[in-house]
């Protein structure tokens, strides 16, 4: 932005040095004054001052730069070209800056930006010779303004209207469920995105519910609308109906319910819903639909069927017509997995409705045979067909709505899990690793597995310390002898998925359990961190031996339209510091038991000496934090502290890490380090 700066001169009515003649030159000076337009004239290479128009006066508060140059008077010019664009007007070149910016400053101290669309000519004599420059413009700062503050708004109407369509897709998230019960007889994915940018979310729904007698219930629905108000309609239309599911309802019963909803909650009419129950152990399914598109059955050798719709109306008042719900039966074949869905995902931009069915049954069966060959695959044909079908189909489309995919497949019963070992510390990964081999590491979220590495990893590490390493060769913790030096002794694991979803797992010992002679400050979170991260815990001493049950249920989450596989993170564990201009970074990865606790603490040891540069701790990438590693993290992190390095943990948001240190009030950032 240019700048006219204050000069000498005082305050007249110009002359142009025209031709002879004064009363030519005085009408023509009259007429230069009154133009409705900024006027200036400079005069020789130089660019001085020779006449300028009372608009330009009166910008100017009175200040006339009469006999000035040009560089003088645009204080700030520098970088800008104005002189260089004067230069070559003085050169016989024309040239038209538009939308010039200029803050005017005046002797008095006022400043106030203009400005201008302004020309530049050269200025000639009688004879034809180039004298000077002549420059005329206009004013358009008022149209200017106008314009930015027209930008200003809409900009701001956009920006609430994405917080508002982010709010409502926030909110629709937070209404379904975030996670996937983990079943012995049935593998199950689901898959959800939210309409495109253009679209508030609407009102799409799933839910699955195993109940006790081993069934599995499925419900997938629709909202008419978008918005808010959808998404609180189908708020209650998934109250509604899980709770009639938990009472035992059959899937006409649950939709008549809803139609009776419909009543008290009108928005609720012309929803449509699917419910649907089956019996993982014959593969026998009961489903009622309401004006709902029919399940998909698909088979992982590459075929699909469409089964008969029920013909059903959306919901609405059931006095109208209380028999027009009536169930269907159909039972699934070996290989073979049902396919719940909304419109969303035949109804999308471009494509009609029934090309978009047949496109449906044809790529959901692709990817169940795993036929699709994307750059990655998943190891579950449940998976592939949410996740791969939901990608493959909207990748050129979008999605005009809301899309829920569900799937469901019954499969062998997961046997019961029993491990006897002698354990040691060293021992404690191979132990890990085979709870998980027997759950199937990719049925489960990873952290889901993590948390379980973590309970089972604090009770096989107190069965070590407590039970074992302070008893003597005997075995009863008395007399002469020396103390064990393995640390360990005999242990059971036991555990069994039930028909719930939830883990009963059981660690027992044979030895005696005594604290031991200084027990560490800070020592003993073990129990704790268990206790928080488990349904229930129950502890079981005898004169025999101690026997720890757990409660654990492990989840999967729904594919929300990435489909490649979770980032897996290292099961080895690894520790080490990298030194950067600004500070230094200690990356653990992996899972950190008492087994690798001595090399942590050396690496940390190091880190936080007096004088050392600022300290990151980053544990991201952990996947088991034992309470002996929490307490060595903290201890240092205090001894820094003493030492006056400044030093802070990073941990990844939602991580057994992240919870850990959150549970003893350790403040952790979440992030990249």
């Amino acid at each position: 932005m240019s700048e006219v700066g204050a000069g000498g001169g005082g305050l007249h009515e110009p002359d142009l040095p025209l031709d002879e003649g004064v009363g030519s030159d005085r009408v023509r000076s009259a007429a230069f004054h009154q133009l409705p337009w900024y006027a200036i004239a400079y005069e020789g290479p130089e660019h001085r001052v020779v006449a300028l128009n009372a608009q330009i006066l009166r910008v100017l508060g009175g200040f006339d730069p009469l006999g000035l140059r040009a560089a003088d008077v645009l204080v700030g010019t520098e970088g800008q070209g104005i002189i260089e664009i004067y230069d070559r007007a003085y050169a016989g070149e024309q040239a038209l800056l538009t939308r010039m910016r200029l803050a005017v400053a005046t002797p008095h101290g006022h400043q106030e930006e203009i400005v201008l669309d302004f020309e530049v000519s050269p200025f000639r004599d009688r004879h034809g010779d180039i004298v000077g420059i002549l420059g005329v413009g206009r004013d358009v700062t008022a149209a200017v303004r106008r314009e930015e503050a027209d930008a200003a708004a809409a900009a701001e109407l956009g920006r609430r209207y994405r917080r508002a369509t982010d709010v409502v897709a926030e909110v629709q998230r937070a209404l379904l469920p975030a996670r996937l019960p983990v079943l012995p007889s049935v593998e199950l994915a689901a898959g959800y995105v939210v309409a495109d940018a253009e679209q508030a979310a609407g009102g799409d729904w799933f839910d699955v519910l195993p109940r006790p007698d081993g069934s599995v219930a499925a419900v997938v629905g629709d909202v008419v609308g978008h918005g808010v108000a959808a998404s609180a309609v189908m708020a209650q239309l998934r109250a509604v109906a899980l709770e009639r599911l938990h009472a035992g309802a059959d899937p006409t019963e649950v939709v008549t319910a809803l139609d009776r909803f419909t009543q008290v909650v009108p928005a609720a009419r012309s929803a449509t819903v699917c419910v649907l129950v089956l019996d993982p152990r014959t593969g026998t399914f009961d489903h009622c639909s309401a004006g709902h598109p029919p399940p998909l059955v698909v088979d992982v050798g590459g075929g699909s069927r469409f089964l008969d719709p029920s013909g059903a109306p959306p919901l609405h008042d059931p006095v109208r017509d209380a028999a027009e719900r009536t169930a269907r039966r159909d039972t699934l074949g070996p290989g073979e997995l049902v396919l719940l869905y909304t419109d969303g995902i035949v109804e999308r931009p471009g494509v009609p409705a029934t090309a978009g069915t047949v496109e449906l049954a044809q790529v959901a069966a692709a990817a169940a045979a795993d036929r699709l060959m994307p750059v990655f695959t998943l190891p579950s044909a449940v998976d592939r067909t949410t996740a791969q079908t939901l990608e493959r189909l909207t990748r050129v489309t979008g999605s005009g709505d809301d899309i829920t995919l569900l799937a469901l497949q019954p499969t062998a019963p997961l046997a019961d899990l029993h491990l006897r070992r002698h354990l040691t510390r060293a021992g404690l990964p191979a132990l890990r690793a085979e709870l998980r081999a027997w759950l199937g590491g990719g049925r489960v979220a990873a952290q889901a597995v993590d948390q379980l590495d973590e309970i089972v990893g604090e009770l096989c590490e107190n069965v070590v310390e407590h039970a074992y390493g302070h008893t003597r060769r005997d075995g009863h913790g008395g007399g002469g002898g020396a103390p064990r030096g393995d640390g360990g002794g005999p242990v059971g694991l036991d555990a069994r998925l039930d028909e719930l979803g939830t883990i009963t797992l059981c660690v027992s010992d044979e030895g005696r359990w005594r604290p031991p002679p200084a027990p560490a400050v800070g020592r003993g979170l073990g129990l704790a961190i268990v206790e928080d991260l488990a349904e229930d815990v129950r502890i079981d001493p005898s004169p025999h031996g101690t026997r720890v049950t757990v409660g654990f249920r492990p989840w999967t989450f729904p594919h929300s339209g990435d489909p490649r596989p979770a980032r897996v993170v290292p099961e080895l564990f690894d520790v080490y510091t990298a030194h950067h201009a600004d500070r230094s970074v200690l990356t653990v990865r992996g899972p950190v038991d008492a087994a690798n606790v001595p090399e942590l603490d050396a690496e940390l040891a190091l880190a936080v000496v007096p004088g050392a540069p600022p300290l990151t701790v980053d544990l991201a990438q952990v996947t088991v934090l034992s309470s002996a590693a929490l307490h060595v993290v903290r201890h240092r992190l205090a001894q820094a502290r003493s030492a006056g390095v400044d030093a802070h943990v990073v941990s990844g948001p939602g991580t057994v890490a992240h919870h850990v240190l959150a549970l003893v009030g350790l403040d952790t950032r979440t992030g990249p380090a």
